[in-house]
C-alpha cells in the first residue's frame, strides 16, 4: 500500500495522533489545541463532527454541551448561530481515570466551538487529520454529516491529508458515496459486544498473549479480535482504513491487515479520563504499551499527550 497520505503510507515508526488535538494544554476539539499541535510539531490530530440543526459540520465530541459548556442543550437541536455563541469551559470535567477518579481539567481562558470548515482552512494543510463522523442518538437514522464532511474535504482540497471514520458504516458509506476516493475506516471499541458480555464471560478464558488486560469482558475482547483480524467488516463496507482500541490488536492484526492493504492505527494512549464512563485499561497508561504497539507496526497511535508519545515513539 503505498500513498502520500500519512495515515495510509508504510513508515517504520506510527505516526503520532493528537486525540482531539492537545487536550492537556487546550481544551479539546478547539482551534487554539490544533494550532498548539502544529507549533509542538505533531503531525496528526484526531478530530469529532455533528451536525447543527441548520447541517453546519462542527467539531465537537458529545451530544448535549453539558460537559463541555455546562448548559444541558442538545447540538442536534441548535442552529450554528445558537451554538457559536457557546464557549467551552475554563474547568472541564474529563470522565474518570484508569484509578476511577474523576478528572477535571483546567485551562487558561474558555474557547468557542469551531467549523469543521475552518479548522481545514487553518490547519488541513499543515496537519493529517482523522474526523470522526460521531454517532448521533437523536437522529440516529440521518446520515447528513457524511455527505457535509465530504463536500467540505472537497471543498478545502484536502483530501489527500484526511481519513474519515466513525462507528457508523452508515455514515461511512454517505461520505464514500459523495467523495470515492475518501480513505474510509470503521472505528471499533473494545466494549462493542458487552451486550453479549455476560454470557461470554461463563466460557473458559481465551488464550490471550497479547495483553494482560483482566477487565471484565476479556471474551468478548478476544472475539472483536478476530473479527478485526479478518477485516470482516472493512470488506463489507470497502473500506481501507480501521482505527481499534489498542486492547483489540493483537500480535495477527497488523500482519493481517497490511497483507490486505488496510491501515491500522489504535486509540486512546495516555487518556485524561473517560468522558463516557468506560473504564479505562491500565495498559492504555504505559511505556510497555507503547512498545508492544510500536513493535507490533501499527500506522498511527492516537494520544491525550501527544508531546510525550513523541518523544517514546521517537
Amino acid at each position: 500500500m503505498r500513498s502520500g497520505n500519512p495515515f495510509l503510507a508504510r513508515k517504520h515508526r506510527p505516526v503520532v495522533v493528537g486525540h482531539r488535538g492537545v487536550p492537556a494544554v487546550h481544551q479539546e476539539n478547539t482551534l487554539a489545541g490544533f494550532r498548539r499541535a502544529v507549533s509542538l510539531g505533531v503531525p496528526a490530530v484526531e478530530l469529532d463532527v455533528r451536525l447543527t440543526r441548520d447541517r453546519r459540520a462542527v467539531v465537537l465530541h458529545d451530544a448535549t454541551l453539558r460537559r463541555l459548556t455546562g448548559t444541558p442543550k442538545l447540538v442536534a437541536n441548535l442552529t450554528w448561530d445558537e451554538l457559536s455563541r457557546e464557549r467551552i469551559r475554563r474547568e472541564l470535567p474529563m470522565g474518570i481515570d484508569a484509578r476511577g477518579e474523576l478528572v477535571i481539567a483546567r485551562y487558561d481562558r474558555q474557547e468557542p466551538i469551531p467549523l469543521l470548515e475552518e479548522v481545514l482552512a487553518e490547519v488541513g494543510g499543515r496537519l493529517a487529520i482523522n474526523i470522526e463522523l460521531k454517532l448521533d442518538l437523536p437522529r440516529f437514522w440521518q446520515v447528513d454529516v457524511g455527505n457535509v464532511v465530504a463536500r467540505l474535504i472537497r471543498d478545502a482540497h484536502v483530501g489527500d491529508n484526511v481519513i474519515v471514520t466513525s462507528f457508523d458504516p452508515r455514515k461511512l458509506r454517505a461520505a464514500g458515496r459523495a467523495h470515492p476516493d475518501l480513505a474510509l475506516g470503521f472505528c471499533f471499541d473494545d466494549g462493542m459486544l458487552d451486550f453479549a458480555r455476560d454470557l461470554l464471560d461463563r466460557l473458559p478464558p481465551a488464550a490471550d498473549p497479547h495483553t494482560e488486560d483482566r477487565r471484565p469482558g476479556h471474551n468478548a475482547r478476544r472475539l472483536l479480535n478476530r473479527i478485526l483480524d479478518t477485516h470482516l467488516v472493512g470488506q463489507v463496507l470497502g473500506t481501507r482504513v480501521v482505527g481499534a482500541e489498542h486492547t483489540l490488536v493483537g500480535a495477527d492484526t497488523v500482519r493481517s491487515l497490511h497483507a490486505r492493504g488496510v491501515a491500522i492505527g489504535t486509540h486512546t494512549l495516555f487518556p485524561m479520563g473517560s468522558t463516557t464512563g468506560k473504564r479505562i485499561a491500565p495498559s492504555s497508561a504505559t511505556v510497555a504499551e507503547v512498545e508492544r504497539l510500536v513493535g507490533l507496526g501499527v500506522d498511527w497511535i492516537e494520544t491525550d499527550d501527544p508531546e510525550r508519545l513523541l518523544e517514546l515513539v521517537g
